[in-house]
């Protein structure tokens, strides 16, 4: 019996399960029946997701296949030669929103950390929050997200001596399970601040929560008061390259580190203007 399954596979060099004509075009056929009456499947490994990590996959196994078991959001993956990608479930949202804010309704400042208000499919996203550095001091403006306290210095220092301070604001976002973001824009955003605000600030994303870099150039708040508030203009993140293909577990913190001021009281606000105020779009795929 082993001498002529020996045989069998050396002379066609295709092996059938289930059935004695295997496809040409095939090394291995499975077929779900041997008989017509009693049908079966073809089972894959099945492994928990620390068992797939566990696996000393390499750049040579690339087309590896297993089954990860991890409760509703089980997923059939396949090794890439670098990183485990998902086959089913799978899907591809183009320019949709990553996650998006909306300041209507909110007062004294706003809560810290404010959750998103919209969030995508297969993203977790930490809230828009205060560094320990900034105050909620006053008297806000109605339908605004923002703070008091500040840096007011400027210079050649700057943005790092107000980040000494924790005088910025932060947001977060992680990609899920078997997730791949690719982060393209912030939408135009509306920002509103007193005279005695900052006049200045900066954008900037870190990969792993301590190094970060700009996005673009400092930027000029622009005007003063509740009926000269700024729109600011979109900001590509489709050149970036780290925030491109995000594998799953991967966090993008952003950070807007401002300064300028000339009072501690001065205030700085991200402003409603239609539906959400603050979004990011991007791609999904999962």
């Amino acid at each position: 019996m082993f001498c002529s399954l020996v045989l069998t596979i050396n002379c066609i060099a295709q092996v059938g399960i289930n059935t004695t004509n295997p496809s040409p075009a095939a090394v291995l056929d499975v077929s779900s029946s041997a008989d017509g009456t009693n049908f079966g499947g073809f089972m894959l490994p099945r492994v928990t997701v620390a068992q797939r990590d566990a696996i000393p996959a390499t750049m040579d196994d690339a087309g590896l296949i297993v089954y990860v078991l991890n409760g509703s959001d089980s997923q059939l993956q396949v090794w890439n030669g670098t990183t485990w990608r998902s086959l089913f479930p799978n899907s591809i949202e183009i320019s949709t929103i990553i996650c998006a804010w909306d300041v209507n309704g909110l007062t004294a400042y706003g809560p810290s950390p404010f959750a998103a208000t919209t969030t995508g499919n297969g993203v977790t996203v930490e809230g828009l929050t205060r560094g320990t550095g900034l105050e909620t001091t006053g008297t806000a403006a109605a339908n605004t997200w923002g703070a008091t306290g500040w840096f007011e210095g400027v210079g050649p220092d700057m943005p790092n001596d107000a980040i000494a301070e924790n005088k910025f604001v932060t947001f977060s976002i992680t990609s899920n399970f078997g997730v791949e973001i690719s982060l393209t824009s912030i939408e135009p955003y509306n920002i509103r601040r007193s005279g005695t605000g900052p006049t200045t600030g900066i954008w900037q994303y870190s990969i792993n929560g301590t190094d970060f870099f700009n996005v673009g150039t400092t930027i000029v708040w622009g005007i003063l008061g509740a009926a000269n508030t700024t729109t600011m203009p979109s900001i590509d993140l489709s050149g970036i390259s780290d925030l491109q293909n995000l594998t799953a577990g991967t966090t993008v913190t952003f950070r807007i580190v401002n300064w300028g001021g000339n009072n501690t009281a001065g205030t700085w606000y991200i402003n409603d203007i239609s539906g959400n105020d603050l979004i990011v779009r991007g791609k999904i795929v999962q």
